[in-house]
């Protein structure tokens, strides 16, 4: 998953692999997994962990979130609904038997700026605002690395398309965690989700 921001805005990316097993040893690969989601014109939502759980999660933000809500306050209404539906469902799970969820929520915020944040299960949701430019989570280690390398903030979403699509194209030659068709989404800082 990334979400890279630019001069003109953002770009979102996610791949689409779901494992099943113990990574460890013998798994099952499912190409057909969806991470990518619009919640309104000003932004969108990828996420990473348990993809079932966190598809129904976004769900549940989508119910919440209005057409005009921009970013961060679209942060605040999805932190909460997110820590409300966690801490209901596995209230009777042991902490440490949680699944872990992540999210990267991407969007234009009221001054036309592009940003981001993280959303982790393990950090309660917190809002973890992105100051580099570029978020990445699922199988991180090989984007970072070439993020480090390629990435401008100056780049436009073109090239943030690009580069977007060629980190994770690049991560899955190096780990069979991820991989699948690669679904991307740009965000102009005037809005209009594509």
């Amino acid at each position: 998953m990334a979400i890279l921001l630019g001069k003109d805005g953002l770009v979102l990316s996610a791949d689409s692999r779901g494992t099943i097993g113990d990574p460890r040893r013998l798994t099952a690969i499912n190409d057909s997994m969806r991470k990518l989601f619009k919640l309104n014109e000003y932004a969108g939502i990828v996420t990473y962990g348990q993809a079932e759980l966190a598809a129904q999660m976004i769900v549940e933000v989508q119910k919440e979130v209005g057409p005009d809500v921009k970013i961060p306050s679209l942060t605040d209404v999805a932190r909460q609904v997110l820590r409300s539906r966690f801490q209901e469902w596995f209230k009777n799970v042991a902490v440490d038997g949680r699944p872990v969820l992540g999210f990267i929520l991407g969007g234009i915020d009221e001054k036309g700026a592009p940003r981001a944040y993280y959303l982790s299960s393990p950090l309660d949701f917190a809002p973890q605002l992105v100051t580099t430019g570029v978020a990445l989570g699922g199988v991180p280690q090989y984007a970072t690395y070439l993020a480090h390398r390629l990435y401008n903030p100056e780049m436009t979403r073109q090239n943030l398309l690009a580069l977007a699509i060629y980190l994770i194209s690049e991560t899955a030659t190096q780990d069979p965690k991820v991989g699948g068709p690669i679904r991307a989404a740009e965000i102009p800082v005037d809005g209009k989700y594509s």
